[in-house]
């Protein structure tokens, strides 16, 4: 098995963090064309034009050689969990039992992966049909810190509407994290004390109706592969 560190996606990309804003005649300001960059909205919206595309074309995304994409071996995935969901309401993981989840951790504030991979998930279930209905999207924040339940519900709008974000305290972020054998590290502080990125694993994890892992999905899967391959379980 490969160490970690090698299903971990470092987002550095510093023009596309999110920024506080900033006086109107700042060139980083939302009203300055520029700022656009920083908009997070902005860059779902390209992203979501970007797995539309991948989508019919088969480029970019997915489109990796096997030969050339990493492959990581997943065992013993899954477990108990206790935490909030974006409307405050407590779930555990006994509440999604009957039902199948795809499940993705990340956190609100990453500027590129993320929503890209929540994108990705949102496409795959709709290219099910009516049998995507028996599938739960579901996003766990590794950032807890930033992602409350009001950013949460604030973010999960924009993408598939059946979506549910979970958060929860440090303990049980740490608690599912591991269950799902999920790095995750905090980033140093740059501008600001809440201006951080998060290290995480990158991987969609497709759970059974008992709970049991049935399929996991790395970076580079097209979301008519992934739809394909969860198809052949319900």
């Amino acid at each position: 098995m490969r160490p970690p560190r090698a299903l971990i996606f470092t987002a550095q990309m510093d023009f596309l963090r999110p920024k506080k804003p900033r006086p109107d005649n700042d060139p980083g300001s939302s009203r300055d064309p520029r700022g656009l960059r920083r908009n997070p909205l902005v860059w779902i919206a390209v992203l979501g034009a970007i797995v539309l595309y991948t989508q019919m074309d088969g480029s970019l995304l997915g489109n990796l050689d096997d030969a050339q994409r990493p492959v990581v071996q997943l065992t013993d995935v899954g477990g108990p969990f206790t935490l909030t969901d974006h409307h405050g309401r407590a779930v555990t993981d006994q509440d999604y039992r009957g039902r199948y989840m795809l499940i993705y951790f990340g956190y609100g504030w990453c500027p590129d992966v993320c929503p890209t991979e929540l994108l990705v998930m949102s496409q795959a279930v709709d290219l099910l049909g009516d049998a995507g209905a028996q599938v739960e999207p579901i996003f766990i924040t590794v950032d807890p810190a930033r992602d409350t339940v009001e950013s949460l519900a604030n973010y999960v709008v924009n993408f598939h509407p059946r979506l549910t974000a979970l958060t929860g305290s440090e303990a049980q972020i740490s608690a599912v994290a591991g269950a799902y054998k999920v790095y995750f590290a905090k980033g140093e502080e740059l501008d600001a004390v809440d201006d951080y990125v998060v290290d995480h694993t990158d991987i969609m994890y497709f759970m059974g109706p008992d709970g049991a892992l049935l399929e996991y999905f790395q970076t580079g899967w097209r979301p008519v592969d992934i739809a394909q391959t969860i198809g052949q379980h319900l």
